[in-house]
């Protein structure tokens, strides 16, 4: 008998089983956030998510998008406060003492798809609060006719400042200038 497969004397923890459906979340849907970070100008590799001890978490580089947490009796989502302006007004929220840099949102109060778009928004967000290294590269002629920061490289487009400035719809400059 040729069986492979590994059979278990112990039955899988509840942190286990937690870890296993935060890995789930997040694998059905990091390609999309890819996508998301890419329109962006943005390299979708820099999005990455941790599983961590108590809670998965979903970065962008360095900076932290949210921490999800569905293992135990109460499952939630952690925004960082410095991201509050992507939760719906109508999303029951609570800040706890342990956590106090993060606004907890409960799983029951928002229905799946407006959690997904939720990480979505902070996701964008995350990319804007780049700060900027430089102000303009040589291609700014360039930005200024696309609307939007065209160079290739996606790590340097993320720093150029410039790049916000045409986000907010004023152009120096080339076929769509608008400011005097």
């Amino acid at each position: 008998m040729n069986d492979t497969r590994q059979v278990t004397l112990f039955p899988k923890t509840e942190q286990e089983l937690g870890q296993e459906r935060e890995e789930a979340f997040f694998e059905k849907i990091i390609s999309n956030l890819r996508e998301v970070v890419q329109a962006s100008n943005a390299n979708p590799e820099d999005i990455s998510y941790n599983i961590c001890t108590t809670y998965t978490s979903l970065n962008f580089r360095s900076s932290n998008i949210c921490r999800v947490k569905l293992r135990g009796k109460k499952w939630h989502i952690s925004i960082p406060k410095s991201l509050k302006e992507v939760i719906p007004i109508f999303a029951k929220t609570e800040i706890v003492s342990s956590e106090s840099q993060f606004i907890r949102i409960s799983f029951d109060s928002l229905p799946e798809d407006e959690i997904i778009s939720l990480i979505k928004e902070a996701t964008l967000l995350s990319i804007e609060k780049v700060p900027k290294e430089f102000d303009c590269c040589s291609r700014f002629e360039a930005c200024n006719n696309a609307k939007v920061c065209v160079h290739p490289d996606p790590a340097f487009s993320l720093l150029c400042g410039y790049r916000k400035i045409l986000k907010s719809g004023r152009f120096f400059s080339g076929e769509n200038r608008n400011i005097d």
